[in-house]
Parts: C-alpha cells; sequence; structure tokens
C-alpha cells in the first residue's frame, strides 16, 4: 500500500530524531513537531508510537527485511548451493549492519534494555525465524538442523559491529584498517564452508 506524504514524513522524523538524537528522545511530540505534522495523525495512521516505530522498523531493520528479500533463494537450496546461498544472506547483514547508522541505533537501545517496543523485536524474531524454518525445512531429509550455527554467526556480526564503533580494535585486530573487514568476511564464508562440509550435505 503506498504511503501518504504524511505517513512517509513521520516516519522519515523517527530516523532524523534517532540520527541526531538517540532513542532516547523518541516522543509523539517531538515526532509531530520534526514531521511537521499533527500528532493525532500517528494514531490515525499507525495505531499510536509502537505502531509507527514498527512502521519504521521495517525499512531499517534487516531481519524484518530479509524474509522478503531472500526467502525465494531460500526455497531454492539444494546441496549445491546452500553454502553460497548462506554466505549471500550473512555478508548482507554484516554489510547492512555496518552502513546503516540507524539500525545500529536501534541495536544498542535493545542491548541497553532500553527498548520499550517488543513488536520490532518480535517482527525481527518472526521474519528471522521463518527463514532458518525454511533452510531447516530443506535440510530436513539429511536429519541436520543448523539454527544454533546460524545463531553464533548472526550475533558474531552484530556483536563485532557495534563493539567497533567507538574502539577500533577487537581481539587485538584494528577494525579501522578495511582489510580486516575483507578477512573477517573470509573467515566468514570459511566457517560456512566447515559447516556444511560437517554435515556433508
Amino acid at each position: 500500500m503506498k504511503l501518504r506524504n504524511s505517513e512517509k514524513q513521520l516516519i522519515e522524523a523517527v530516523s532524523t530524531i534517532i540520527n541526531e538524537e538517540g532513542f532516547s528522545k523518541i516522543g509523539i511530540n517531538k515526532i509531530a513537531k520534526t514531521a511537521g505534522c499533527d500528532k493525532v495523525l500517528i494514531y490515525r495512521y499507525f495505531n499510536g508510537l509502537e505502531g509507527l516505530i514498527t512502521a519504521w522498523a521495517n525499512k531499517h531493520d534487516f531481519y524484518i527485511q530479509a524474509y522478503e528479500l531472500f526467502i525465494e533463494k531460500i526455497e531454492t537450496i539444494n546441496k549445491h548451493n546452500v553454502g553460497d546461498i548462506t554466505k549471500e544472506i550473512l555478508l548482507a547483514q554484516l554489510h547492512f549492519t555496518k552502513a546503516n547508522k540507524t539500525h545500529q541505533e536501534l541495536l544498542l537501545w535493545e542491548l541497553s534494555g532500553s527498548l520499550k517496543f517488543k513488536a520490532i523485536r518480535e517482527l525481527r524474531e518472526n521474519s528471522g525465524r521463518n527463514l532458518q524454518k525454511t533452510l531447516d525445512d530443506k535440510l530436513g531429509e539429511t536429519g541436520h538442523k543448523v539454527d544454533m550455527y546460524i545463531t553464533l554467526l548472526v550475533a558474531s556480526i552484530n556483536y563485532v559491529v557495534l563493539s567497533t564503533l567507538e574502539y577500533s580494535k577487537f581481539n587485538g585486530i584494528d577494525f579501522s584498517d578495511e582489510d580486516s573487514w575483507t578477512e573477517y568476511e573470509r573467515t566468514l564464508c570459511d566457517y560456512i564452508d566447515m559447516l556444511f562440509e560437517r554435515i556433508k550435505l
């Protein structure tokens, strides 16, 4: 469904506030003022602040978008391409998380324990879990599940990106050097190769 201009303005206002002042400054009055809209529109279009934040997250959270982005490829998985598709998704997560400041702020806010908008977590979990379930179903005939392996890799990506935002060194590796990210990507791909070799698809 096509968004009205005022809906777009409200969603964009959320990003503006997050980027300039952080999640702690998010509020109905602040958003309405930043968007140049009457705050009643937040209730009319989004049923309140949580609905607006959820609409915003649909555009700025990788795994909320991931199901629509990758479900067609996941459904084509077989023993020959499962590693390549898994690499594509996880590398896309890495690139998105490195490049998207608002996504970083969202993850940091959640880790701080301050996130009040549980619908975002639920949307991300459902989207990511649906992708994972499709992958597990495709691998079901082999008797193997890879959800815990994928969980470790997803968590690694988020943590390394977030932890090097302020202090570039992690375990003695300087991630301000782009060569370190290249090596990280190569190592991530090696892990995926080892995973699917281990379960011998």
